[in-house]
Order: structure tokens, then C-alpha cells, then sequence
């Protein structure tokens, strides 16, 4: 059975790509890791069969993503869409590499000619396509967990426990444990799918305890950004701020009324403090 973790950009994709890919690495299961379903002509039941995966990470998810797919368990992460805009902004104007994905080059080319204030509105046009694609998901799966980057980055112990539980690749003591310690959750046109582990005939191990704890010190906010403390802000780096609902001090009322207009549904299924209106901090 497929087990596969469906992301959106920057939604903490590249963080729990890395940790995952070390689960498989450890346990070995067949891992890969795609862009998005064009990178692989759109087939993405048919790059899964063919390339035997048994771990799935898609980056940058569309409903239309599981047709064909067959029985599989799965986690949907999202992010409110008012940090995914702020983070884009900085991550597209800075630090998102750029050689495989010719139209950023372009895009970056653009926002620094902008203004802050244009910049943040050319982001959301940017965005349109992965916004649409958060708001037409199917959220009645019930192989289906969903959960927020918010509560993943504030949690990440309970929360990357209960990920990887659900995927059946944590060892059940092993999350008991892990879950009790934690209370005391531009679109490009590549494939990048990383190395995969295992083999058809490999015996499969579930996760223990002591590597998942070890795991989440080598992904953890500080070894990631070099050394800085979650808050601790470099706009030019990959990993930003760490810090969710910065949104409150990046986006204006024009960003949010434009928001607003666009994605009301997704803003009020998704935003964090859901229900505010244009403008609230």
C-alpha cells in the first residue's frame, strides 16, 4: 500500500521531504520525492507503479493528483494562505533556487523592480494556482490526514508522531512515547525524485523512538537555518523565521481585501484565526 505526503509550496515541503526521506532511509522503504504531477507527465498513479514507491512525497498537491493511485494512506499539510503569500514573497525574491525552474528566474527578475507593497500583490497573482488547488482539495478522505504547518511547526514531536503513525511507519510505543513527551500538527515543471531505498524483496522495520528523537534534532528550525533560533529572521534564507502569522506584519489591507475577494472559502476554511476580516491582527 502507498503511503504518500501531499504538500503545497512553501508549506513545509522541503523540511518534511528531508525528514521523510531519512525515515525511508532508516526503515527501507521505497521513497520518492516529485515536484508536482507534471513533472512527470501528469501520470502520477503511473510513476508510482512503475517506479515500485512506497513512500510518496508530492510537493505541490492537486485533488486531481489521486485518481488511480489505489489504496493508500496519506497526510495533506496546508498553511494559511496570508504566510504562504509573505513567505513566497521572500523565498521567490531571494533564496529559492532557480536553476530548474526558468520562469522564477524571470519572476525574481520582476519583484526586484517592485516595491514591498506591489511585490506582496504580484505574490498573491503568483500564488492563484496553488490556492486554487488548497481550496478544490477533498477534505472527506478519511485515509486522508490533514494537518497545518502552524501546529507542525509549534509541535513538531506530537505532531511529525502522529505523521508518521498514520503512515504506519512510526512504531507504536515509539509514538505513545513521542506523543506524551511532547504535551509534558509558480508552480515548476520538474522531478526531483532523490534516492530511493529499498527494494521489493527488503524486510521493512517501523521507526523507533530514539530515531525519530534524533531525526527531529537534525531537521529541527536551528540546524536547518545555521545556527539561528526560531524568530530569529534572515529574509535571504530558505528557512525564513520559523515563526507562523507574520503575515501581520508584512500584508496590508489591500493584500487582504484581495485575498479576501479571491479565496474567501480557503481563507475561511484555513486561516488561522478564520473569520477575520481584511485588515484584523
Amino acid at each position: 500500500m502507498l503511503r504518500a505526503l501531499f504538500c503545497h509550496h512553501r508549506c513545509g515541503s522541503t523540511w518534511l521531504g528531508g525528514l521523510l526521506e531519512e525515515v525511508c532511509e532508516h526503515t527501507g522503504y521505497r521513497f520518492a520525492r516529485v515536484f508536482d504531477a507534471a513533472a512527470v507527465g501528469g501520470q502520477l498513479a503511473r510513476f508510482v507503479e512503475q517506479q515500485q514507491v512506497e513512500v510518496l512525497l508530492c510537493m505541490n498537491s492537486a485533488v486531481r493528483d489521486l485518481a488511480g493511485l489505489g489504496e493508500f494512506r496519506a497526510v495533506h499539510v496546508v498553511r494559511d494562505p496570508r504566510d504562504v503569500v509573505v513567505s513566497s514573497y521572500y523565498s521567490h525574491r531571494y533564496s529559492h533556487p532557480a536553476d530548474h525552474w526558468l520562469e522564477l528566474a524571470q519572476h525574481r527578475e520582476e519583484l526586484a523592480q517592485m516595491s514591498l507593497h506591489d511585490g506582496l500583490l504580484a505574490e498573491i497573482q503568483c500564488r492563484a494556482g496553488q490556492f486554487s488547488d488548497m481550496q478544490n482539495w477533498d477534505y472527506s478522505r478519511h485515509e486522508i490526514l490533514e494537518l497545518r504547518f502552524e501546529t507542525l511547526v509549534e509541535s513538531p514531536a506530537a505532531q511529525l508522531a502522529e505523521l508518521l503513525g498514520h503512515l504506519g511507519l512510526l512504531d507504536d510505543l515509539a509514538q505513545g512515547r513521542q506523543g506524551k513527551a511532547a504535551t509534558g500538527g509558480l508552480r515548476g515543471r520538474f522531478a526531483s525524485f532523490g534516492r530511493r531505498f529499498g527494494s521489493p524483496s527488503l524486510q521493512r522495520r517501523l521507526l523507533s523512538s530514539s530515531e525519530l528523537q534524533a531525526m527531529l534534532s537534525r531537521h529541527s528550525f536551528e540546524m536547518l537555518s545555521g545556527g539561528r533560533n526560531r524568530g530569529d529572521r534572515d529574509d535571504r534564507h530558505h528557512y525564513r523565521s520559523g515563526m507562523p502569522g507574520q503575515w501581520r506584519d508584512e500584508l496590508e489591507p489591500e493584500h487582504l481585501e484581495l485575498l479576501e475577494l479571491r479565496f474567501s472559502a480557503l481563507l475561511a476554511r484555513y486561516a488561522v484565526d478564520a473569520g477575520a476580516g481584511p485588515g484584523s491582527s
